[in-house]
């Protein structure tokens, strides 16, 4: 099991080469943004550890008065990126009731690595793909978490109001190289592993427009 120790401006995570030190920028997040993804490949068990922690402590990527939409989508990449499927889930449920937070006004980042802002660039797109199909089924994202049977009758004759993504998206460049994300075999509990390729049915659409080969994200929450 990962055990961490803090020593004032760093942390370190016991590995079974010996310890690892966690640079304190992957707890100061969103000061600054969370690594490249081969970064985060090489280093999944430490910074998934330090993303552990970091949630640990009142969730500071998270504070009441200082959040904002590209915080989530960058939590959604390292969500992605590690194969963290609860985490994602949950960020894309309590995105979904921000109901202020339409997904085509989440902003451009301007990331300055191409392979994390076209990771990014595909997120928006995955996260409609969850929300209009709550929507077709008559959800609007003001629905109250409880219901009762006539108030889901009212909502399923509203006009639908379904969610797309913002312009910045479509204009990130796919990548010269393909970029493949592992995912863990077995329940998330076995070996890390890679799909063979783009005629694998499990690959994702939206990550193949940027030339990103990865499984289908499970970002279905109702």
């Amino acid at each position: 099991m990962a055990e961490l120790s803090s020593n004032d401006n760093h942390v370190s995570h016991e590995t079974p080469e010996g310890y690892f030190t966690v640079p304190p920028a992957w707890l100061q997040y969103p000061t600054c943004p969370p690594p490249p993804p081969r970064e985060l490949f090489a280093n999944r068990e430490a910074y998934g550890a330090a993303m552990d922690q970091r949630d640990r402590k009142s969730h500071p990527i998270r504070p009441q008065n200082d959040n904002r939409p590209l915080f989530a989508l960058y939590r959604l990449y390292e969500a992605i990126v590690l194969d963290r499927n609860i985490d994602m889930r949950n960020e894309i449920e309590w995105f979904w009731r921000k109901r202020d937070w339409p997904v085509k006004e989440i902003p451009d980042p301007k990331d300055s690595d191409p392979e994390r802002y076209a990771v990014l660039a595909c997120i928006p797109p995955l996260i409609n793909q969850a929300y209009n199909r709550l929507i077709d089924l008559g959800l609007p994202r003001d629905a109250p978490a409880l219901m009762t049977t006539q108030q889901l009758e009212e909502m399923k004759q509203r006009p639908k109001i379904y969610e797309e993504s913002p312009e910045w998206a479509a204009h990130v460049p796919p990548l010269n190289t393909t970029l493949t994300i592992p995912h863990r075999a077995q329940g998330y509990t076995g070996a890390w592993e890679t799909i063979d390729g783009w005629e694998d049915l499990r690959a994702s659409a939206p990550f193949k427009e940027k030339n990103i080969l990865i499984w289908e994200p499970h970002i279905y929450f109702v």
